[in-house]
């Protein structure tokens, strides 16, 4: 098999190598077809695994060329850079963004390129950790759909764009004018297939989680998509003030979904609206720290963690980078930073280092993305990233700070989009504790977290085009 996947990658690439040598590009669509089958033959490697991992790092090779010998090709039309760069879109965006800003600088305004840049750098930016690198990119992906939007026609693909941009940012009521317009074109419907799930998701980060609720009692919160509207209505009512409404879902809740991840959202929303010593008491239900052997077992041991980390926060009153919070997130999120420790009494042994904010911090940057307990991390991440500057480190942590340095280090100038990330999960039915997130908003960022009730007046409308 991999014989055959080696020899028909000479053959995709042959109309292209003989276009070059006859110093002339190939017809649009036939550099299209060759992108596209590229693109498929990657997305196959990749899906078998590390078995075939020396095929796939030759395929990505031929795509690296591939890319510079489109970039660097005089001759082209815009149409041979959109038709190469587009199915790279999702399968390989940094792919696509050098092609299409190669084409830019050609064309600068095609707007189907413009839309290829925006798209690219979504994508990219999505698979980011929050941070000042994410914002960069979405910020730059927004001045990309905004060019695709000043050009005539303008397309469907930039309004879908730039109101997934704009939601990242937590420019939320320009983002729900976005899917207005969104909803009026029948495409860029299909683009957004759950887009009522998402318009809830928005009106409950600008303050109308009221007009939330219909959207989330309606005929589209039914089959699978049943627990994330069961989630995010009660977080809606909570958001509106609600406290009938909450109590009484999460007694539905506990009976047709009664678990860990029910305990969670229902003390989150409880703590939320006032009702510290409910939460207080559901949260002491929660499943004890151990072993586990399943997936479901272990989605359930973060949602303990998590549910641990609430009850620290809660109990806490001292919200300081210096108060006693850090270190109780810490413990209670289940974080460790070991490190061998040669010069110790009696014997060499693993050292805890974690109490150190640098390398805590760093720990954080590292650790695998968990919507389980997200909200924990950032609020850790932040308390970490301020304590930094006045603690002094041990003799044995100074050692290891500098044997880490390699190591991604987040700066405060990364806490705006770690803020921006945990006001966008309010609108993700999969990340857990958003609401406990909210209230710790409110101690770490001035800005005002969505009490729910009136419209968010503040931010301006763009007017429709």
């Amino acid at each position: 098999m991999r014989r055959a996947v080696l020899a028909v990658l000479p053959l995709l690439l042959a109309p292209w190598l003989r276009a070059q040598e006859q110093k002339g590009p190939p017809a649009a669509q036939d550099l299209g077809r060759f992108a596209r089958n590229l693109a498929q033959q990657i997305e196959q490697l990749r899906a078998v695994g590390d078995e075939r991992k020396e095929d796939l790092k030759q395929a990505e090779q031929k795509l690296a060329e591939f890319a510079e010998g489109v970039a660097q090709t005089v001759g082209l039309t815009a149409d041979h850079y959109v038709q190469a760069s587009s199915p790279f879109l999702r399968l390989a965006p940094k792919t696509c963004l050098r092609i299409a800003e190669s084409g830019l600088r050609r064309f600068p305004t095609s707007r189907f390129l413009c839309d290829h840049v925006g798209g690219a750098r979504l994508v990219i930016a999505a698979g980011l950790r929050p941070g000042s690198a994410q914002v960069a990119e979405l910020t730059a992906a927004e001045q990309a759909f905004r060019k695709a939007l000043a050009q005539e026609p303008d397309t469907f693909h930039a309004h879908v764009g730039i109101m997934q941009v704009l939601s990242r940012l937590d420019r939320v009521p320009e983002a729900l004018a976005e899917l207005d317009l969104v909803a009026k074109d029948h495409d860029a419907e299909l683009e957004v297939p759950d887009s009522w799930l998402l318009r809830a998701g928005l009106l409950m980060r600008c303050g109308r989680a009221a007009e939330a609720v219909p959207l989330l009692t309606g005929d589209g919160a039914t089959g699978d998509l049943r627990p994330a509207a069961r989630i995010l209505l009660l977080r809606a009512h909570a958001l509106a003030g609600d406290a009938a409404a909450a109590t009484a879902l999460i007694a539905e809740l506990q009976k047709e979904a009664p678990g860990t991840r029910t305990l969670v959202e229902a003390a989150d929303a409880l703590a939320f609206l006032g009702k510290k010593p409910e939460a207080l008491q559901l949260l002491a239900q929660r499943p004890k720290a151990g072993e586990w052997k399943t997936e479901e077992e272990r989605i359930d041991q973060l949602l303990a963690a998590s549910a641990a980390a609430m009850e620290a926060f809660w109990k806490a009153t001292d919200f300081s980078p210096k108060g006693p919070l850090r270190a109780a997130l810490t413990k209670a999120l289940d974080h460790h930073f070991l490190v061998m420790d040669p010069a110790a009494k009696p014997q060499p042994k693993n050292t805890e280092v974690g109490a150190a904010p640098v390398l805590m911090a760093r720990l954080l940057a590292s650790a695998p993305a968990s919507p389980q307990k997200d909200w924990g991390n950032r609020v850790l991440l932040a308390l970490c990233l301020r304590a930094a500057p006045g603690y002094k480190p041990t003799p044995f942590e100074a050692k290891v700070v500098e044997m880490t340095k390699a190591m991604s280090t987040p700066t405060e100038a990364d806490l705006p989009g770690v803020f921006l990330a945990m006001r966008h999960d309010v609108g993700d039915p999969d990340a857990a504790g958003v609401l406990t997130g909210l209230r710790a908003l409110e101690k770490l960022d001035p800005k005002p977290a969505p009490k729910g009730g009136k419209p968010d007046q503040k931010q301006p409308v763009p007017p429709k085009k």
